[in-house]
């Protein structure tokens, strides 16, 4: 047997113990993940989330989804389910707990910390710094990081808008412009203006004019708009 075979002999054993360390550590690795999942999603709760965006939840049901979620948040740090728990605590804040916005605010936080490039997370802080009545500077702080790390997503540009209108007076002159950008962009395209119906009726007089002002540039686009709106209305209520 000559060197050259002897030394390379070994070497389809070195990379199968290769392969098997490598597959053993990426085992290890998901094996929290795996954990913090089976704790969340067991006993049914995989609808959960489903379920509360739809039907919404028994007491018993939210309590239940909250404490399995925030024992999966402690066996791995996911931003999903530290939004999803977050989601949770905003149907419980809806229900009267008086601390669960606290709750929202600290699970959308570490969501945010462990996704920073999701502007949904963001405008979701921005949307809660808004509802908690907490100084206009921290919503303001939230609604920037949004554009810059999601400008054209449909989702949080929403959030956005929803946000920065009860607030417009107060809001410093680049945010007013960046969410001005948001509602021209959402209103001047066909296939995202159906998702602004129903922010829009949850507006005020006030803040609805500031909205038609900003996201179409004519009266009649204008009309167009409330003409699709009293449809849309009239829809709802039959």
């Amino acid at each position: 047997m000559s060197t050259d075979e002897a030394s390379a002999a070994p070497r389809p054993l070195l990379a199968g113990l290769v392969a098997l360390g490598a597959g053993l550590l990426v085992a290890g690795l998901a094996l929290p993940r795996v954990a913090a999942y089976g704790v969340a999603l067991s006993d049914g709760a995989a609808a959960s989330i489903a379920l509360a965006e739809a039907r919404g939840l028994s007491p018993d049901a939210l309590s239940d989804a909250r404490r399995r979620y925030g024992q999966a948040l402690s066996l791995h740090g996911d931003a999903q389910l530290a939004l999803d728990l977050a989601r949770f605590d905003l149907r419980a804040a809806d229900a009267g707990d008086g601390e669960a916005l606290a709750a929202a605010d600290a699970h959308l936080r570490a969501a945010a910390s462990r996704s920073p490039n999701n502007a949904f997370l963001w405008g979701q802080l921005a949307h809660l710094a808004q509802r908690r009545g907490a100084p206009v500077d921290e919503a303001a702080a939230y609604l920037r990081l949004s554009r810059l790390t999601g400008r054209f997503e449909a989702p949080a540009m929403l959030l956005r808008v929803r946000t920065a209108l009860p607030l417009w007076s107060e809001l410093p002159e680049d945010i007013r412009s960046g969410v001005a950008a948001d509602m021209a962009r959402l209103g001047s395209e066909p296939y995202l203006r159906r998702s602004l119906y129903a922010p829009y009726l949850s507006l005020g007089l006030a803040e609805r004019a500031i909205f038609l002002e900003e996201a179409f540039a004519t009266r009649s686009e204008r009309g167009r708009f409330r003409s699709q709106i009293r449809k849309y209305a009239g829809e709802r209520r039959s």
